[in-house]
């Protein structure tokens, strides 16, 4: 019995014993299996980091290759007989050729890359660019949603995929997929940036006067900073109110170091300090030559000779000249047919208000018996009234004026030919649709005014235009309680006018629909109007001045729902009440815009070459003489958000310079 128990109690040692080894040797290869786990994290984590740096490397070095003399785009454009640009189709065999062997080769060499590519995937058939070390494989299902005509446009889009791997191979696979999409685009350096300005002049540059808010990098070589808006009343006294300071959500770039004493916790909003970073080839456009150069395909589109050579009179006397000359099939010079001269006719635009004198020895087309269709060319010697009071009226073909033009309907009214007139074109829209399919230029001013209340059928009524719009003189936009509705590009040799109506109760609903590249030769006045961007928002207008831009009384007295910020971007809900300014507007001299009253909503950019000041307070606002005391937590009522779509939208139109700028776009690890 005692041996028995004596054999019992050593099995149960030696069971004891096994026990504990097993869980020894379980806790060793745990520790030892941790271990490894965690050596492989810790190379997943370097190795990625390493990939990320060598990318951002790779895109910091772009720039510089991109501006060498073989790239310099002025060696591959190329104007066809009617005035078209295009690009040479050895542009993209250059273009590949350099990033490859000075980019995309000298980096494929280190230790922890698997592969890397660079895939064009510019149009809806994607490529590589080196197809000798295919990563993705087949691009047959690749993610290529655009569609750039590379006949036509020098933007290029391109993904650079990335593959890594651990080069120490005990310690087992990690890999990792990096792509990293960049946008290669002719257009000038301002439209990288939410707002900002060039000069170096330490007078001028970037003037944050209060609290603004940008969502998306600045742009300044000086940048001025002071905690009081200041505004005027209308009787013009000057007015200051304290108030928060301007919040910037992304990075301050220069081309200098004269920002960094302003880099404190005082100078921003909650004490939030941007990053200063380092631009140093911010390329600006060649104004008149980027507006000649869009002026004169126009004309050449229309048939006609003048051309413009730079900022003065004598466009308009050109205009005259080519238009005078131009000659239709059926010329009139009295009565015949439907035109009807008329020895003293009242003056249309008394039909909207304005003191006018009567027009003599002029003609009219009036539909007030039957419908009317035009189905020839038509020119008219001397000052014509077009009125659609009782039926539709069609001219299918070109309508030429010697001398000054009205456009009035009641019905429907289109035109699917060009409108050309030497004098002053009037284009006024009471009701129905009046749609112009071709091009309007007039030698004098032009303007556009529109009092259809469309606001529910925008799509079906209202003044379109779907041609380009040249003014040897001033363009002149007048929404009231309606949509006017702009879907081409505009030339004022002059000033640029867009105004509403002042006198708006319960919200602003006077706006212009564009989706248009428009050049000022001179100043550009927004005020009492939306802007807003065509095909349900997505499009936007680009505003581009020689002389000053002011933007006044937007959503006056407006506020925002909810009223309060909701942590960062501090960017208000999407409302139907307040709307962004769908657009890119930029100065060559100065702007000065105010969100005191006015609630600015701008979702593009906002850019001045020499100075860009902006005086905003935060908070709700009622009257111009009781402003809130306490702001912090409420949105700024001036807010640009940036938005980079127009890097792919209306290119052919935009002011282009002499190398491809670097947009950086999203980044994925996988």
């Amino acid at each position: 019995m005692i041996k028995n128990e004596q054999g019992n109690s050593l099995i149960i040692v030696l069971l004891v014993s096994l026990v504990f080894t097993v869980l020894g040797m379980a806790v060793v290869s745990a520790s030892i299996g941790g271990a490894k786990r965690t050596e492989t994290r810790e190379s997943d984590v370097v190795y990625t980091y390493d990939a990320l740096k060598l990318l951002n490397e790779m895109t910091s070095t772009l720039p510089e290759l991109l501006g060498e003399d073989e790239l310099n785009l002025e060696n591959f454009r190329r104007w066809d007989s009617n005035h078209h640009l295009y690009v040479e189709r050895r542009f993209d065999d250059v273009l590949e050729h350099a990033i490859v062997e000075q980019i995309l080769e000298p980096n494929r060499s280190a230790d922890y890359i698997e592969c890397m590519n660079v895939i064009d995937v510019s149009t809806g058939s994607p490529s590589y660019l080196d197809n000798s070390h295919a990563c993705v494989g087949s691009l047959t299902n690749y993610d290529a949603p655009f569609n750039i005509d590379k006949d036509l446009d020098f933007t290029r889009i391109l993904d650079v995929v990335l593959v890594t791997k651990n080069p120490i191979e005990t310690e087992g696979k990690v890999t990792r997929t990096i792509k990293k999409r960049l946008i290669l685009s002719p257009l000038p350096s301002f439209l990288k940036y939410a707002a900002g300005s060039f000069s170096e002049d330490e007078s001028k540059g970037f003037k944050l006067n209060g609290s603004a808010n940008f969502n998306g990098n600045v742009y300044a070589n000086h940048l001025h900073i002071q905690e009081e808006a200041e505004f005027e009343l209308r009787d013009g006294t000057e007015k200051t109110q304290d108030t928060e300071m301007s919040s910037i959500t992304g990075d301050i770039f220069s081309s200098s170091a004269n920002l960094l004493p302003l880099l404190k916790e005082d100078n921003f909003y909650k004490e939030q300090i941007p990053d200063l970073k380092h631009d140093s080839q911010f390329i600006n456009i060649q104004f008149q030559k980027s507006m000649n150069e869009l002026t004169n395909s126009i004309l050449t589109d229309s048939k006609l000779s003048a051309i413009r050579m730079g900022n003065d009179s004598d466009f308009s006397e050109s205009l005259t000249s080519a238009i005078r000359s131009t000659s239709p099939s059926r010329q009139i010079v009295g009565s015949d047919g439907y035109v009807e001269k008329v020895d003293v006719q009242p003056n249309p635009l008394s039909i909207v208000g304005e003191t006018a004198a009567p027009l003599d020895n002029s003609f009219i087309i009036e539909s007030a018996e039957q419908a009317m269709d035009f189905e020839d060319p038509l020119k008219v010697n001397g000052d014509l009234v077009v009125m659609s009071t009782n039926y539709p009226i069609i001219f299918r073909e070109q309508l030429v004026v010697d001398g000054d033009l009205y456009l009035v309907s009641y019905e429907d009214m289109t035109f699917k030919g060009d409108i050309l007139a030497t004098g002053d074109i009037h284009i006024i829209n009471m009701t129905g649709t009046l749609r112009a399919d071709r091009n309007i230029i007039g030698a004098k001013n032009v303007e556009l005014e529109s009092y259809e209340n469309n606001a529910s059928s925008v799509e079906n009524s209202g003044l379109k235009v779907a041609g380009d719009i040249v003014s040897g003189e001033d363009i002149l936009l007048k929404p009231y309680s309606t949509t006017i509705d702009i879907q081409s590009n505009m030339i004022s040799n002059a000033n640029l006018t867009i105004v509403g109506d002042e006198n708006d109760q319960g919200g602003e609903d006077d706006q212009v629909m564009f989706d248009s590249v428009v050049y000022t030769g001179e100043k550009a006045s927004i005020s009492n109007v939306n802007i807003i961007g065509a095909e349900n928002n997505t499009k936007q207008i680009v505003l581009l001045v020689h002389d000053d831009l002011l933007i006044t009384r937007i959503n006056e007295f407006d506020n925002y729902t909810p009223e309060k910020e909701e942590g960062l971007p501090y960017l208000p809900r999407e409302n139907n009440t307040v709307k962004p300014l769908k657009g890119f507007f930029y100065t060559e001299k100065d702007a000065e815009l105010y969100g005191v009253g006015s609630l600015f909503y701008i979702e593009g950019g906002l850019f001045a070459k020499e100075a860009l000041t902006i005086n905003a307070i935060r908070g709700i606002v009622s009257t111009i003489t009781q402003l809130p005391n306490n702001q912090e937590d409420y949105y700024s009522r001036f807010i640009v958000n940036y938005n980079q779509d127009v890097l792919l939208q209306r290119i052919e139109a935009l002011p282009i310079v002499e190398q491809l700028q670097v947009f950086s776009d999203e980044l994925i690890v996988e």
